[in-house]
């Protein structure tokens, strides 16, 4: 394809930010724009503006549409825009149901269109790098992952259709799904028990929402994500045990990291040819102490050998040497690394339309799978 001419439907502030995003690349051009508010849906120069979305579905050269709506409306519209011939980028959450979600992809596979999900993380060249080390062993095996998501509500007020489940799904639904795909992303395994938790500040703002999630591997995920705080205490962290490195992430698009590291020779010389990672202390495992017992708890196991040590955890033996201690960094700013993943989203589904046989980063089914478990979760939180 050697131009991609692109229609998008909601032009609110993310729509936006998607137009003056994907304006900076080569051989992508925005030709037209809807949205129900007139004065959003003005378009600039040779970009036509529509107030009804079924407006794009008419204008033939358009090649592909970035649905970014208030979630109750994603099932409608990308089913009609595939059957209108046009391929489709999804915002996040697929759907706000199970059977909208399927029936997604059930016209994807009928129309033989092209269809992805904005899991913008996923372009994220941190996470990337962490993807890369957890499938090649690099930490061991992961066994926990807990995000602690604390967003303001000053810009959302009681009237807003984000605390409107009909609309929104809830938290889980239309927030949480981005950190359960990371999940997902670094560890793919399938689910065997969720279970949630909720509050209600009142009859129509349920501000805080928690999922509990157990898979078939063992690893243990928790989501905490609250809409109740000032601006100023706006932060996530996520913390990553695998059984050799303790990581803790900062921000919602993670821009760096805090890591601890038990390596051996190996691993160490593949974690130090990161070009992201950033060590600042390496020190022997003789030199490190256990304070897991206390002196005189009793005879145990000398796990020292001539090689180094044996490394126990969840039942595997790893052999290390020393601990490194250090951080992975983009070095860019929130902005920057923003721009690029939506950028890198957009090209991704670009170079599926070209070559069929490339594997999408991130499909429709990935999107299912994040949205089973914020669905689940979230009737159990309701008690449903």
């Amino acid at each position: 394809m050697k131009s991609c001419k692109i229609g998008i439907i909601g032009f609110g502030g993310f729509g936006k930010f998607l137009y003056n995003s994907w304006s900076k690349l080569e051989n992508v051009n925005i030709i037209a724009i809807a949205d129900l508010d007139a004065e959003k849906a003005k378009g600039g120069d040779n970009i036509e503006a529509f107030t009804n979305w079924r407006e794009l579905l008419k204008i033939k050269d358009i090649d592909l549409i970035a649905i970014v709506t208030t979630p109750d409306q994603h099932q409608e519209m990308a089913i009609a825009c595939m059957e209108a011939g046009k391929h489709v980028l999804i915002e996040k959450p697929l759907a706000t149901s199970l059977p909208d979600a399927e029936e997604i992809i059930q016209a994807r596979d009928r129309t033989h269109r092209v269809a992805g999900i904005d899991f913008m993380m996923r372009f994220n060249p941190m996470l990337q790098s962490l993807q890369q080390f957890t499938q090649n062993g690099t930490f061991g095996k992961l066994r926990r992952v807990d995000v602690e998501n604390y967003a303001q509500d000053e810009s959302l007020p009681i009237s807003h259709w984000f605390w409107n489940p009909d609309r929104s799904g809830g938290i889980l639904v239309e927030h949480g799904v981005h950190f359960i795909d990371l999940v997902h992303f670094l560890s793919p395994s399938k689910p065997v028990f969720v279970s949630g938790l909720r509050y209600k500040r009142n009859s129509q703002q349920e501000d805080q929402f928690m999922a509990n999630v157990v898979y078939r591997d063992g690893l243990m995920a928790t989501h905490y994500h609250s809409f109740s705080r000032p601006g100023f205490f706006e932060n996530t962290k996520i913390k990553l045990a695998f059984d050799l490195a303790d990581l803790e992430l900062h921000g919602w698009m993670p821009l760096w990291a805090d890591v601890r590291v038990l390596v051996n020779p190996e691993t160490k010389s593949t974690l130090l040819n990161d070009p992201l990672f950033e060590m600042s202390a390496s020190i022997p495992l003789s030199q490190l102490e256990d304070e897991s017992r206390p002196k005189g708890w009793g005879v145990t196991e000398n796990n020292r050998s001539d090689d180094g040590h044996r490394i126990r955890s969840g039942g595997i033996t790893y052999q290390g040497t020393e601990m490194v201690v250090g951080k992975f960094l983009t070095r860019r700013l929130k902005q920057e690394v923003y721009v690029n993943c939506v950028q890198a989203s957009l090209l991704d589904l670009i170079k599926k339309i070209a070559d069929p046989s490339h594997k999408l980063t991130a499909s429709l089914e990935t999107g299912l799978a994040s949205l089973e478990i914020a669905i689940q979760a979230t009737k159990s939180a309701r008690g449903i």
